[in-house]
């Protein structure tokens, strides 16, 4: 009897008397932020499940400038918007809705994510998300001395909230008509805000490299960063993570091994149009390997950059017939979308 009544009592609702109490306690709890970014995401999420007029008229009980914007964001009429009055439930859900408030603020990844997404692909466009296309030629050294060409996506979400980095790498070249290489390198990182200065993230890499002693290598950790430095020209991150490696040998198959990650960060605006990049990593197991990579990116214009990148890989342990050290350079023109 108790669903049947509630579902009744919902569909009576008239866009005009706005938002079932737990919608509006979470666009008030998105408004109390200040922040337009965060308003907007929350409409544009209620936007999935409510009509826009009701919306619009649950924005308008904050203010009438947030349902201004809301009826903006929308794509309504800027008609005068009059606040209907608050529901008697309120009265009666107001812990309730505290809660579901509270909830909002403390886990924004549950709100954040969908909404950056559903404004990426409905505009093609969004303040946080970024992503890369790259094109360029990389020499390597060490095990091989080859020229070859690479292709590779990218997409990044501004850590504001939660954010997320993913990667994808394509090498191949051809020597006497052999293929020469054919290397694939994916990696994903997602990660939110524990803190004005620390962050919980979840980090995977898998890497296929032919001329090398494996088939694939990959890692799959969870662990937390801090942020020893924040400033407008320069930032530095901290990260360490406990995880799994896997690993498949040409000759001794597939295994798996524990392993932990430690990553330093660092980034300095040279210039108002030049970055450069340094990422020093460990990642201690049996066969245990570190990176050393530097990035320096020189902006071409409002979308283009050319990037010179240089990583230099020791391994510990490496397999017979493989030198312990390898560099390689790359040169790449970078489009962003």
């Amino acid at each position: 009897m108790i669903l049947p009544a509630l579902a009744a009592s919902a569909l009576a609702l008239s866009p005009a008397e706005g938002l079932e109490p737990p919608y509006q306690a979470l666009l008030t709890a998105a408004a109390a932020e200040e922040d337009d970014a965060i308003f907007t995401n929350a409409v544009s999420v209620l936007a999935l499940t409510r009509s826009a007029e009701r919306i619009a008229a649950g924005a308008a009980r904050i203010s009438h400038r947030h349902g201004v914007t809301a009826r903006r964001i929308l794509g309504l009429p800027m008609a005068p918007v009059t606040p209907a009055p608050e529901p008697a439930v309120i009265a009666v859900e107001t812990d309730a809705a505290r809660d579901t408030a509270l909830a909002a603020k403390r886990d924004p990844f549950w709100i954040a994510a969908p909404a950056s997404a559903v404004q990426l692909i409905s505009r093609a466009h969004s303040e946080l998300w970024t992503g890369k296309v790259r094109l360029g030629v990389r020499a390597d050294s060490g095990d091989t001395e080859r020229l070859d060409y690479t292709l590779g996506l990218g997409a990044e979400r501004e850590l504001v909230g939660w954010g997320f980095e993913t990667s994808a790498t394509y090498s191949y070249s051809e020597v006497d008509d052999n293929v020469g290489r054919d290397e694939l390198i994916v990696k994903a990182r997602g990660e939110r805000e524990a803190g004005e200065r620390w962050t919980l993230f979840s980090n995977t890499e898998w890497e296929r490299d032919q001329v090398s002693g494996f088939d694939w290598t990959g890692f799959l950790g969870v662990g937390a960063g801090y942020r020893a430095l924040q400033g407008e020209k320069v930032e530095w991150t901290l990260r360490a993570a406990p995880g799994v490696r896997y690993i498949s040998e040409v000759d001794n198959g597939d295994y798996l091994e524990g392993a932990f990650d430690l990553l330093s960060d660092m980034e300095l605006q040279l210039s108002g149009s030049m970055r450069l990049e340094s990422e020093t990593r460990l990642l201690a197991s049996n066969s245990a390997r570190a990176d050393q990579l530097f990035r320096l990116n020189t902006d071409l214009g409002e979308l283009w950059s050319l990037e010179v990148r240089y990583r230099y890989r020791y391994e510990f342990d490496p397999e017979p017939g493989f030198e312990a050290g390898d560099s390689r350079t790359d040169l790449a023109l970078i489009r962003e979308f």
